[in-house]
Formats: C-alpha cells, structure tokens, sequence
C-alpha cells in the first residue's frame, strides 16, 4: 500500500509539472506587423537635428510604422522598424510571462503586451540629446 501511494504521488507531481510547462510556449512573433503610432515629440530647436520618422520638431503626429520579424530563436527576435522616411534595426525578447514584448531601435524602447496571437498594445520612448517622443498604439499582425 505504501508502495502504491508513492507511485500515485510522484505520477501526479510528473502530471502537474508537465501540465504547468504545457502553458509556457514562446509565442511566434515572426512576420509583419503594422500601426499607425500617435506620437508626441519635442526637439531641441537649438541643433541640427539627425533623421527622424517625421518632418515635424514638437507636437502631436500620427505616423504609420511596419515592423517586420524576420528571425526568431525562442525568445529573443530582430527584425526592422519603418516607416515612409526610414528604416532602422529593432532586437527583442520575449518576457517570462510570454506576453510582455521589450524592444529596442536605434535610439528608443518599445514596450508591448500581446492580447491577442495577432495583437500587440504598444508604447514607445526615445530620448537622445537632440528629442524626445512619446508613442502608442496597437501593432497588428499582417496574414
């Protein structure tokens, strides 16, 4: 008897354990995914300023952005950020909870949640010596 209650209690721990880690998959971010980001921004006037993704120094913009995932191992991905007038470099991973998103361009961070298989709420900040920006918006994914 004792014998068979060890044998019941160590299936259901190998059960529950593998039923936790059957939840943990790492969402497939590959593909293309696009938005229009609403932006605010402030430049300062002072300098000559380095390319951005809008013609505007300070204010409120709306700005279509594709950011395409070309490559993914597990967790971390690379791919790019355009939009009409510039395309940079983009490097992510995945957090542990397989929703949050974190990334990072050529000057900024992206912070995302997916809430849904094609869906990701985002908000972006930059900050370098020549401006500022504030974004967010929903990054849908292109099938």
């Amino acid at each position: 008897m004792r014998a068979l209650t060890c044998l019941l209690t160590a299936t259901m721990v190998v059960v529950v354990t593998l039923t936790g880690f059957a939840g943990s998959d790492v969402p497939d971010l590959k593909g293309t995914w696009v938005m229009k980001n609403q932006v605010v921004m402030h430049e300062k006037l002072d300098e000559t300023q380095p390319k951005s993704h809008v013609d505007v120094r300070k204010g409120f913009v709306d700005v279509d952005m594709t950011i395409t995932i070309d490559k993914q191992e597990g967790f971390r991905f690379s791919g790019s950020k355009s939009t009409a007038k510039r395309t940079e470099a983009v490097a992510g991973v995945i957090g542990f909870d397989n929703k949050a998103v974190y990334m990072v361009d050529d000057d900024g961070i992206t912070l995302c949640r997916l809430i849904a298989p094609d869906k990701m709420e985002q908000i972006y900040l930059h900050v370098t010596p020549h401006r500022s920006v504030a974004a967010r918006g929903i990054l849908t994914r292109k099938r």
